[in-house]
Protein backbone atom coordinates (compact mmCIF):
# COMPACT_ATOMS: atom_id res chain seq x y z
CA UNK A 1 0.00 0.00 0.00
CA UNK A 2 3.19 2.49 0.00
CA UNK A 3 5.59 4.06 -2.73
CA UNK A 4 8.73 5.87 -1.88
CA UNK A 5 8.03 8.97 -3.46
CA UNK A 6 11.25 10.64 -2.40
CA UNK A 7 14.21 9.45 -0.47
CA UNK A 8 17.47 10.86 0.99
CA UNK A 9 20.86 9.77 3.50
CA UNK A 10 23.42 11.21 4.70
CA UNK A 11 26.72 9.06 5.19
CA UNK A 12 30.36 9.32 4.84
CA UNK A 13 31.80 8.47 1.29
CA UNK A 14 31.93 5.09 0.38
CA UNK A 15 35.35 5.74 -0.33
CA UNK A 16 36.22 6.64 2.93
CA UNK A 17 39.18 4.86 4.75
CA UNK A 18 37.61 3.16 7.92
CA UNK A 19 39.64 3.95 11.24
CA UNK A 20 39.87 3.67 15.07
CA UNK A 21 37.38 5.79 17.03
CA UNK A 22 38.76 6.44 19.74
CA UNK A 23 36.77 7.32 23.11
CA UNK A 24 38.45 9.99 25.50
CA UNK A 25 36.71 8.44 28.56
CA UNK A 26 38.77 7.06 31.34
CA UNK A 27 42.52 7.96 32.38
CA UNK A 28 45.49 5.41 31.33
CA UNK A 29 42.72 2.92 29.33
CA UNK A 30 42.33 3.19 25.04
CA UNK A 31 38.83 2.44 24.62
CA UNK A 32 39.03 2.50 20.51
CA UNK A 33 36.09 1.05 18.17
CA UNK A 34 38.79 -0.32 15.01
CA UNK A 35 37.05 -0.67 11.57
CA UNK A 36 34.26 2.90 11.80
CA UNK A 37 33.64 6.08 9.13
CA UNK A 38 32.42 9.42 10.58
CA UNK A 39 30.72 12.14 8.70
CA UNK A 40 33.58 14.91 8.55
CA UNK A 41 30.92 17.49 9.81
CA UNK A 42 31.19 18.61 13.70
CA UNK A 43 27.99 19.05 15.15
CA UNK A 44 27.55 22.48 14.51
CA UNK A 45 28.14 22.07 10.82
CA UNK A 46 25.64 19.04 10.23
CA UNK A 47 22.44 20.88 9.79
CA UNK A 48 21.38 24.66 9.76
CA UNK A 49 17.82 24.44 12.48
CA UNK A 50 15.19 26.35 11.72
CA UNK A 51 15.11 27.37 15.31
CA UNK A 52 19.03 27.50 16.57
CA UNK A 53 18.57 27.67 19.96
CA UNK A 54 17.30 23.80 19.23
CA UNK A 55 20.61 22.83 18.92
CA UNK A 56 21.55 22.27 22.91
CA UNK A 57 18.49 20.09 23.32
CA UNK A 58 19.49 17.45 20.22
CA UNK A 59 22.32 15.06 20.34
CA UNK A 60 24.83 14.32 16.88
CA UNK A 61 22.07 11.69 15.82
CA UNK A 62 19.45 13.98 16.07
CA UNK A 63 21.08 16.60 14.23
CA UNK A 64 21.39 14.04 11.36
CA UNK A 65 18.04 13.22 11.55
CA UNK A 66 16.94 16.69 11.50
CA UNK A 67 19.57 17.01 8.05
CA UNK A 68 17.83 14.70 6.20
CA UNK A 69 14.32 15.06 7.72
CA UNK A 70 14.19 18.75 7.04
CA UNK A 71 15.00 18.26 3.03
CA UNK A 72 11.18 16.18 3.17
CA UNK A 73 9.75 19.42 3.42
CA UNK A 74 8.97 20.12 -0.46
CA UNK A 75 8.19 16.39 -0.90
CA UNK A 76 5.23 16.59 1.90
CA UNK A 77 4.30 20.51 1.53
CA UNK A 78 1.05 19.59 -0.54
CA UNK A 79 -0.17 17.29 2.09
CA UNK A 80 0.87 19.45 5.00
CA UNK A 81 -0.99 22.94 3.38
CA UNK A 82 -4.10 20.18 2.82
CA UNK A 83 -3.99 19.05 6.07
CA UNK A 84 -1.01 18.31 8.56
CA UNK A 85 -2.64 15.81 10.36
CA UNK A 86 -2.74 13.57 7.32
CA UNK A 87 1.18 13.82 7.37
CA UNK A 88 3.02 11.23 10.14
CA UNK A 89 6.19 10.82 11.13
CA UNK A 90 7.95 7.35 11.83
CA UNK A 91 11.32 7.43 13.68
CA UNK A 92 13.97 4.65 14.23
CA UNK A 93 16.11 6.47 16.96
CA UNK A 94 17.63 4.67 19.83
CA UNK A 95 18.56 7.16 22.88
CA UNK A 96 21.43 9.33 23.15
CA UNK A 97 24.55 8.88 25.25
CA UNK A 98 24.76 9.03 28.81
CA UNK A 99 26.83 11.94 30.54
CA UNK A 100 29.55 10.35 30.62
CA UNK A 101 31.75 13.81 30.69
CA UNK A 102 30.36 14.48 33.82
CA UNK A 103 30.37 11.55 35.53
CA UNK A 104 33.85 11.53 34.95
CA UNK A 105 34.45 14.95 36.45
CA UNK A 106 32.37 14.11 39.84
CA UNK A 107 34.49 10.51 39.95
CA UNK A 108 36.35 11.73 42.85
CA UNK A 109 33.83 14.34 44.31
CA UNK A 110 32.73 14.68 48.62
CA UNK A 111 29.37 13.95 48.98
CA UNK A 112 29.05 17.11 50.74
CA UNK A 113 29.51 18.81 47.60
CA UNK A 114 28.04 16.26 45.02
CA UNK A 115 24.64 17.93 44.49
CA UNK A 116 26.19 21.18 44.03
CA UNK A 117 28.80 20.08 41.56
CA UNK A 118 26.28 17.96 40.07
CA UNK A 119 24.22 20.83 39.07
CA UNK A 120 27.71 23.02 37.93
CA UNK A 121 28.19 20.25 35.41
CA UNK A 122 25.34 18.97 34.03
CA UNK A 123 23.50 20.96 31.77
CA UNK A 124 19.33 21.39 31.84
CA UNK A 125 19.21 20.32 28.28
CA UNK A 126 20.89 16.81 28.91
CA UNK A 127 17.88 14.83 29.62
CA UNK A 128 16.45 15.25 26.22
CA UNK A 129 19.50 14.62 24.46
CA UNK A 130 18.97 11.39 25.54
CA UNK A 131 15.95 10.40 24.77
CA UNK A 132 15.39 9.32 21.55
CA UNK A 133 11.60 10.34 20.89
CA UNK A 134 12.24 14.07 21.54
CA UNK A 135 14.90 14.07 18.72
CA UNK A 136 12.15 13.35 16.43
CA UNK A 137 9.70 15.67 18.56
CA UNK A 138 12.11 18.18 17.39
CA UNK A 139 11.72 17.29 13.75
CA UNK A 140 8.30 16.77 14.04
CA UNK A 141 7.95 20.18 15.12
CA UNK A 142 10.78 21.75 12.12
CA UNK A 143 7.90 20.23 9.88
CA UNK A 144 4.81 21.25 11.27
CA UNK A 145 3.50 17.63 10.80
CA UNK A 146 0.52 16.77 12.99
CA UNK A 147 -0.08 13.75 12.24
CA UNK A 148 0.63 10.34 13.96
CA UNK A 149 4.55 10.61 16.01
CA UNK A 150 6.37 7.39 16.62
CA UNK A 151 9.45 6.40 17.95
CA UNK A 152 10.94 3.21 17.29
CA UNK A 153 14.11 2.05 19.79
CA UNK A 154 14.97 -1.61 18.21
CA UNK A 155 18.90 -1.66 17.51
CA UNK A 156 18.47 -3.63 14.93
CA UNK A 157 15.15 -3.49 13.65
CA UNK A 158 14.15 -0.49 14.35
CA UNK A 159 13.87 0.78 10.65
CA UNK A 160 11.53 -2.25 9.73
CA UNK A 161 9.07 -1.34 12.91
CA UNK A 162 9.10 2.12 11.27
CA UNK A 163 8.13 1.20 7.93
CA UNK A 164 5.60 -1.44 9.29
CA UNK A 165 3.65 0.97 10.92
CA UNK A 166 3.48 3.75 8.22
CA UNK A 167 2.24 0.90 6.07
CA UNK A 168 -0.86 0.49 8.30
CA UNK A 169 -1.61 4.05 8.50
CA UNK A 170 -1.02 4.57 4.99
CA UNK A 171 -3.43 1.56 4.63
CA UNK A 172 -5.98 2.11 7.29
CA UNK A 173 -6.05 6.04 5.37
CA UNK A 174 -4.96 7.10 8.95
CA UNK A 175 -2.44 9.31 7.07
CA UNK A 176 -1.60 10.45 3.24
CA UNK A 177 1.70 10.89 3.25
CA UNK A 178 4.44 9.05 6.05
CA UNK A 179 7.77 10.22 6.57
CA UNK A 180 10.63 7.34 7.83
CA UNK A 181 13.74 8.19 9.34
CA UNK A 182 16.27 7.14 11.45
CA UNK A 183 20.15 7.69 12.01
CA UNK A 184 23.00 6.96 13.68
CA UNK A 185 26.01 8.30 15.20
CA UNK A 186 28.77 7.04 17.14
CA UNK A 187 28.62 9.46 19.71
CA UNK A 188 27.67 6.83 22.18
CA UNK A 189 30.78 4.42 23.27
CA UNK A 190 28.66 1.24 25.01
CA UNK A 191 25.62 1.58 21.58
CA UNK A 192 28.55 1.25 19.28
CA UNK A 193 30.67 -1.11 20.90
CA UNK A 194 27.61 -3.64 21.30
CA UNK A 195 26.82 -3.13 17.39
CA UNK A 196 30.30 -2.99 16.57
CA UNK A 197 30.37 -6.63 18.09
CA UNK A 198 27.28 -7.97 16.60
CA UNK A 199 28.15 -7.38 13.22
CA UNK A 200 30.63 -9.44 10.78
CA UNK A 201 34.46 -8.50 11.41
CA UNK A 202 35.14 -7.18 7.71
CA UNK A 203 32.35 -4.81 8.03
CA UNK A 204 32.90 -0.86 8.30
CA UNK A 205 30.86 0.16 11.00
CA UNK A 206 29.64 3.95 9.83
CA UNK A 207 27.42 6.98 10.61
CA UNK A 208 24.09 7.52 8.78
CA UNK A 209 20.94 9.05 8.46
CA UNK A 210 18.18 8.29 5.79
CA UNK A 211 14.53 9.63 5.81
CA UNK A 212 12.12 8.26 3.19
CA UNK A 213 8.47 10.16 2.16
CA UNK A 214 6.33 7.09 1.83
CA UNK A 215 2.37 7.80 0.00
CA UNK A 216 -0.40 4.90 -0.77
CA UNK A 217 -0.24 2.85 -3.51
CA UNK A 218 -2.69 0.03 -4.53
CA UNK A 219 0.31 -3.09 -3.51
CA UNK A 220 0.86 -3.71 -0.49
CA UNK A 221 4.57 -3.78 0.31
CA UNK A 222 6.08 -6.32 2.13
CA UNK A 223 8.91 -4.83 3.68
CA UNK A 224 10.27 -7.85 5.76
CA UNK A 225 11.10 -9.19 1.61
CA UNK A 226 12.28 -6.02 0.29
CA UNK A 227 14.91 -5.02 3.12
CA UNK A 228 18.42 -5.36 0.97
CA UNK A 229 21.14 -6.71 2.34
CA UNK A 230 25.30 -5.44 2.31
CA UNK A 231 27.76 -6.31 4.54
CA UNK A 232 30.53 -3.94 3.22
CA UNK A 233 29.07 -1.49 5.21
CA UNK A 234 26.81 -1.18 8.31
CA UNK A 235 25.00 2.10 9.60
CA UNK A 236 23.63 1.03 13.25
CA UNK A 237 20.09 1.80 13.70
CA UNK A 238 19.77 3.61 10.52
CA UNK A 239 21.14 0.56 8.26
CA UNK A 240 17.92 -0.50 6.35
CA UNK A 241 16.90 3.18 5.95
CA UNK A 242 20.07 3.84 4.59
CA UNK A 243 20.19 0.80 2.02
CA UNK A 244 16.81 1.95 1.23
CA UNK A 245 17.50 5.14 0.27
CA UNK A 246 21.36 4.57 -1.60
CA UNK A 247 19.94 1.35 -3.54
CA UNK A 248 21.36 0.26 -6.50
CA UNK A 249 19.06 -0.09 -9.95
CA UNK A 250 19.09 -3.68 -8.73
CA UNK A 251 17.47 -3.19 -5.39
CA UNK A 252 15.18 -1.16 -6.60
CA UNK A 253 14.12 -3.93 -8.70
CA UNK A 254 13.75 -6.07 -5.87
CA UNK A 255 11.46 -3.44 -4.47
CA UNK A 256 8.89 -2.97 -7.42
CA UNK A 257 8.86 -6.85 -7.12
CA UNK A 258 7.81 -6.67 -3.49
CA UNK A 259 5.49 -4.00 -3.92
CA UNK A 260 7.63 -0.65 -3.72
CA UNK A 261 7.32 1.69 -5.63
CA UNK A 262 10.73 3.75 -5.93
CA UNK A 263 10.86 7.52 -6.35
CA UNK A 264 14.14 10.02 -5.76
CA UNK A 265 14.90 13.34 -3.82
CA UNK A 266 18.13 15.26 -4.47
CA UNK A 267 20.59 12.70 -4.15
CA UNK A 268 22.73 10.72 -1.80
CA UNK A 269 24.56 13.53 0.38
CA UNK A 270 27.47 11.44 0.51
CA UNK A 271 30.37 12.97 2.67
CA UNK A 272 34.46 12.92 2.16
CA UNK A 273 36.58 10.93 4.32
CA UNK A 274 37.59 12.59 7.41
CA UNK A 275 40.46 12.60 10.03
CA UNK A 276 37.91 13.20 13.02
CA UNK A 277 37.73 9.46 13.78
CA UNK A 278 41.25 9.68 15.72
CA UNK A 279 44.19 7.70 14.99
Amino acid sequence: MSRIQWKQALRPSPSATPQHYTYDLYDNFDFRIPRTCALPQTDEQIVELPEPRSFRSLNRAGLMLASVGLQTKDAVAEYLAEDPFSVGLYCAMQDGPDDYKSAKQMAHTPPEDFARQYKFLRSSKQFLREVGSVQASFLSIFLGTMGPLYGFTHSRWAGLHALEQAECDLHNGVVKAAIVGSAFSLEDPLLTMRIRRSIPDTSILCEGAAALVLTASEEYTDWRSAMPESGECFYGTAHDLVLLATGSEQYEQNFERSGAVVGSGDGDLQCVASERSGD
